[in-house]
């Protein structure tokens, strides 16, 4: 759907996202780095968003075929990484539009085309996608077998490295170093991701990958000083009126007014990425203040009370990012992740760019 009359914008600042990535390879100085642009750029826009970044990064990552052919489609030439599993039907797309496959399970090996590239991925501790540690004598044997494939690189993901303190990440660590010791010959192996990049002192092995830093985030509830959000998402106010005490607001009633004042309506919801569970939790800034949002969010609108202060429908709001809270505490207060946060900003809201 094209948004002709948007009701709120996601402004992304493009010269953010590189001082970004500058601050990570001045702290952790990592020989190589993939920028997982995933889920729309964790909804910052991928194609945007990796068309600005491409000089300061070696290669991508996304989470499907059809994720990668829309970088390609969007002028991405560096190597891009799909961390999803192959099958038949999207098998011949890895060679049309020059994608490296993820092989995870030994199938893999025969679903995909003569000439394809490939990383193994190795399941150390995620649970999620990839063969186990004791399969490694079996997984370079198939590899060998399967020569009409490019083994260009290998991997792991950590489970456990959000947040500083985790012993599971050494265990993770150690786990990984064993299993390349049979596999000397390829050429890339990763496992650093946003969080053990940020907060652990490990091999980096040959590269990292970075998709929440580079929006100004880290993955965890520990948050770091250095890096800066990238996307501030606004609307305005549509309507202002006079709200009593003693009066209920929105669905349920679980404000109501504890003194005289006005109310002001914002035309987004959760329709738009507002999460209901952060109702009665969300501030927004108006004019430099922050207001309580109040009453359950709805599909289409958050209300707020403004006090004393009768404000003028079409002020501008500041709903995330700049001096408003940013997309963590947004998480923390509907007891989510900023990845769902920030990739839950959906298509109604219409994202705009900046370079300064």
């Amino acid at each position: 759907m094209k948004n002709h009359f948007p009701n709120s914008y996601a402004e992304i600042n493009l010269q953010t996202l590189t001082d970004n990535i500058n601050e990570v390879k001045k702290r952790v100085s990592p020989p190589k780095m993939l920028a997982v642009v995933k889920c729309n750029g964790y909804g910052h826009g991928a194609v945007r968003m990796a068309k600005h970044i491409e000089e300061d990064v070696d290669q991508f990552g996304v989470a499907t075929v059809d994720e990668g052919i829309e970088l390609r489609m969007g002028g991405i030439k560096k190597p891009i990484l799909v961390f999803g599993v192959p099958d038949s039907r999207n098998a011949a797309a890895y060679g049309t539009h020059n994608l490296t496959a993820t092989i995870s399970h030994k199938t893999h090996f025969s679903v995909l085309m003569d000439g394809t590239r490939y990383h193994l991925n190795f399941d150390t501790g995620m649970g999620r996608l990839g063969f186990k540690p004791e399969d490694a004598a079996e997984v370079r044997q198939l590899a060998v077998l399967n020569q009409r494939l490019i083994c260009s690189g290998i991997y792991s993901h950590h489970a456990m490295a959000d947040d500083p303190g985790a012993d599971e990440v050494e265990d993770q660590h150690k786990k990984f170093k064993t299993i390349l010791e049979k596999f000397e010959e390829v050429p890339l192996a990763h496992m650093s991701n946003t969080g053990a990049s940020v907060h652990y002192d490990i091999d980096r092995f040959d590269m990292i990958r970075s998709g929440l830093t580079i929006c100004g985030y880290t993955a965890g509830k520990k948050q770091v000083d250095w890096l800066k959000p990238a996307l501030t998402w606004k609307s305005k106010l549509v309507q202002v009126r006079k709200v009593a005490k003693g009066d209920s607001v929105s669905y349920g009633g679980s404000w109501t007014a504890h003194e005289d004042g006005y109310l002001g309506t914002i035309p987004v919801g959760y329709g738009d990425g507002v999460p209901r569970s952060i109702s009665n939790k969300l501030e927004v800034l108006i004019d430099g203040k922050l207001y309580p949002q109040v009453g359950n969010v709805t599909m289409d609108y958050i209300m707020v009370f403004l006090k004393g202060d009768k404000l003028s429908p079409e002020t501008e709001v500041i709903l995330m990012g700049d001096d408003a809270l940013d997309a963590s505490d947004w998480a923390k207060s509907a007891e989510t992740n900023v990845h769902e946060i920030l990739t839950g900003i959906s298509n109604r809201v219409v994202r705009s760019y900046t370079d300064m």
